[in-house]
Parts: C-alpha cells; sequence; structure tokens
C-alpha cells in the first residue's frame, strides 16, 4: 500500500510587472493537474483501462489530503507520470510525491463475530 499527499502546493514564478520582475506564489492543483495526466495520450488508454483510470481519478478526487493506494493502483499513477511528455518546473512535486511516494503497512481489523 502507499500513502500519497493529494494536496495543492504553492509555486513561486517570476513575472513582469511594469518594467520589473517580481515572484508571486501561485497554488498548484494537485489532484486536477495528477488526474490530466493520468488520461494523457500517450498511455492509448481504451475500453476497460479508460473505466479503471476513471475509478481511480474519481476516488482521488473524494479526498482531501492523503490517499491510500493499493500497489495496482500507485503502479497506474506512477505509469501515467513516467509516460507523460510536458511536464515543466511547476510539476516537479507532483513528480516527486508520485515517484517517491512513502509504503505503508497496513494491518487488517478484525472483527469478532461471536458477540451477539
Amino acid at each position: 500500500m502507499r500513502k500519497l499527499n493529494v494536496e495543492n502546493y504553492i509555486n513561486e514564478i517570476k513575472v513582469n510587472e511594469n518594467g520589473a520582475t517580481v515572484t508571486k506564489e501561485i497554488e498548484y492543483e494537485f489532484k486536477d493537474s495528477l488526474i490530466f495526466i493520468m488520461f494523457n495520450r500517450e498511455l492509448q488508454l481504451a475500453g476497460k483501462s479508460l473505466l479503471e483510470q476513471n475509478k481511480l481519478a474519481e476516488k482521488i478526487l473524494a479526498v482531501d489530503k492523503e490517499i491510500i493506494l493499493e500497489e495496482a493502483e500507485y503502479n497506474k499513477i506512477k505509469q501515467a507520470v513516467e509516460t507523460f511528455k510536458g511536464c515543466t518546473r511547476n510539476e516537479v512535486q507532483l513528480v516527486d510525491r508520485v515517484l517517491n511516494c512513502p509504503e505503508i503497512d497496513v494491518e487488517e481489523k478484525k472483527t469478532d463475530f461471536s458477540k451477539n
């Protein structure tokens, strides 16, 4: 299992205002950007793989800060990030979060059904 941080982050960009270079902070929409990458043309999604990718995208949209991913789900996201051509410096943190997504141990919750 993997735990992926899907919170937005801040990027600093330099812009020209009235002839002067000014640094501005912009919020990077992590979930929207990740989902855009997950449906990129290079993946050549069709049929079942498209539906599976969409199910994963819906799961990502439903969480606030973090998502717990099964290894197969993580591998789909990782493949999308590694396949996408067109990343800029704005995506450095997104790519880093995905490629260095920590593994976590999950214990199965045991329910005692003998108590009735």
